[in-house]
């Protein structure tokens, strides 16, 4: 009895007895150590099918009969195909059979269990002489292998378009050739159509702005010659006929042999950020002016304020000379006491517009220091001593008698703290304190040190000491006056002279500041 089922080729019924699909093959086929061939087959990871001339099956190895289940059953070829293949392979086969040439397809087949799995599935003529005398087939598993091309085929088009979302270009240039591939997103950063294309390094060049392709080429050489990373801003014309800023970033990949072949990297535009940049530094540059146009305007103003001020000073103090009637002299006392004031608000503007505009300088000159810090101290005095404020000089024997610096300046700087000093101490002591600073580093330079008993500051106080205009508080300002600006002006001389002042000081323990300036022996 003689059953019949589907032609695993073509199609057609064929006859075959029960066993067709487990026989072996003609025993004229042996394999090495004459072996018989269906032992050879069976022992295949693939999935093997031997068919006669006709397209009879006539062998299945082991590994084939685990596709589908009753492999020899009507139709379960075809049922084991997955349905999205199947026409594929049936254009594939019937080509075959009437062409008799090989084929090979990528399908997915079911195994027992019910699963999919894609095989690589080749068929090729048996040839004898001119005639076909059969067919093979071969069915290989190759599921992990498409699963793998499939998961970097989504990372690809995930990475493109991540790329063309995020406005990034890709390129690959080959030194060699001087070929620059470049991406649909780098062809258009570069002013060219949105799509993939290859450019020569002329024509690269050539879309360059004419002022940045020295400073392209510049970039070149020094990521292949010092082996690193490549990176350039250039200006190319964008698609739209307008100037664009582009940035391109890449590193250096030799050859088998060693050499630098390629460079590859990506491209950003970068137009708003130079947009800003520009924006920034025009600003800057606007601010700097304003800034340049302040100080001429405040250095000028204190001079035109200074000059009558000085007058006015000058008739006060020969009025106080000739006048014998005491109100006249308690008004007089009160101009001029008013016109001190007055005069050191003026210069402390001045400074601080000569500072800002960088016009302060040193004139250092040998001194006797002692005669200095007497002299300052004296000054101090005068108004301490109508408040029964004590002003002390305590000088290290160790400090040097005679020293180079700028003794106008540092004048400047210690008369500022003991008057501070003395104004902030209701009662107590002023001390002026002076020796070599000690440490590494400390060679030639003097630390001065101004305490008090006064009124003391908090934290948030000491934060605004030095900031322009800046005092304590506005209870402060209000008790005491200032300006705000002695402070600061010590800051910047300080520092001028190579130094930096800082300050100590709880509320009601008094205060204390410092600094340590070079002051090398004369």
């Amino acid at each position: 009895m003689m059953a019949r089922t589907a032609h695993p080729i073509e199609g057609g019924p064929v006859s075959r007895p029960d066993n067709a699909l487990g026989r072996a093959p003609p025993e004229r086929h042996r394999g090495p150590a004459n072996l018989p061939s269906h032992i050879l087959l069976d022992a295949l990871p693939q999935k093997v099918w031997v068919l006669d001339a006709a397209g009879a099956v006539s062998f299945v190895n082991r590994a084939a009969r685990e596709v589908g289940s009753g492999i020899g059953e009507p139709d379960s070829w075809d049922g084991a195909i997955h349905p999205k293949d199947r026409n594929r392979v049936v254009a594939a086969r019937v080509a075959a059979i009437r062409s008799g040439q090989p084929y090979d397809l990528t399908i997915r087949l079911r195994d027992a269990s019910g699963r999919w799995h894609w095989h690589q599935t080749d068929l090729v003529p048996i040839r004898e002489g001119a005639d076909i005398a059969g067919w093979m087939m071969t069915a290989a598993d190759v599921d992990d292998v498409v699963a793998d091309n499939q998961a970097l085929e989504a990372t690809t088009n995930l990475l493109l378009l991540t790329h063309k979302a995020a406005g990034v270009g890709l390129w690959d240039w080959n030194m060699r050739t001087g070929a620059l591939s470049l991406s649909a997103e780098g062809a258009r950063l570069h002013g060219l159509p949105a799509q993939a294309c290859t450019i020569t390094s002329s024509s690269w060049t050539g879309l360059v702005h004419a002022d940045d392709r020295a400073t392209l080429w510049d970039a070149v050489t020094r990521a292949v010659t010092t082996r690193t990373p490549f990176s350039v801003d250039v200006r190319v014309t964008s698609e739209l006929g307008g100037i664009r800023w582009i940035q391109s970033l890449g590193r250096v990949l030799d050859d088998a042999h060693g050499m630098s072949g390629r460079i590859v990297g990506l491209t950003l535009d970068i137009t708003p950020r130079k947009r800003a940049e520009q924006a920034l530094s025009n600003a800057k540059e606007g601010a700097e002016q304003a800034n340049r146009a302040k100080s001429d305007f405040l250095a000028m103003m204190s001079h035109e304020i200074r000059n009558p001020l000085n007058a006015v000073l000058g008739y006060t103090e020969h009025m106080l000379s000739r006048s014998r009637e005491p109100e006249t002299l308690r008004h007089l006392a009160a101009v001029q006491e008013a016109g001190e004031i007055l005069i050191r608000v003026v210069d402390d503007v001045l400074d601080v517009a000569q500072i800002e505009a960088g016009q302060v300088t040193l004139d250092p000159e040998a001194f006797v220091l002692a005669d200095l810090l007497e002299g300052t101290a004296a000054v101090a005095r005068g108004a301490a001593a109508r408040k029964g404020v004590a002003v002390e000089v305590v000088r290290d024997p160790a400090t040097p008698a005679l020293v180079l610096g700028d003794t106008g300046r540092l004048r400047q700087v210690l008369l500022n703290l003991l008057t501070n000093a003395v104004k902030f101490t209701p009662a107590g002591r002023v001390v002026l304190t002076v020796g070599p600073e000690t440490g590494r580093g400390g060679e030639g330079r003097i630390l001065f040190m101004v305490s008090d008993t006064g009124i003391g500051m908090s934290a948030a106080q000491q934060e605004r000491l030095f900031v322009p205009f800046g005092q304590g508080d506005e209870s402060i300002r209000r008790r005491y006056g200032g300006s705000g600006l002695g402070l600061v002006i010590c800051r910047h001389l300080v520092e001028l002279m190579g130094g930096r002042i800082d300050v100590a000081s709880e509320p009601g323990r008094g205060t204390r500041i410092w600094f340590a300036v070079m002051l090398p022996p004369a």
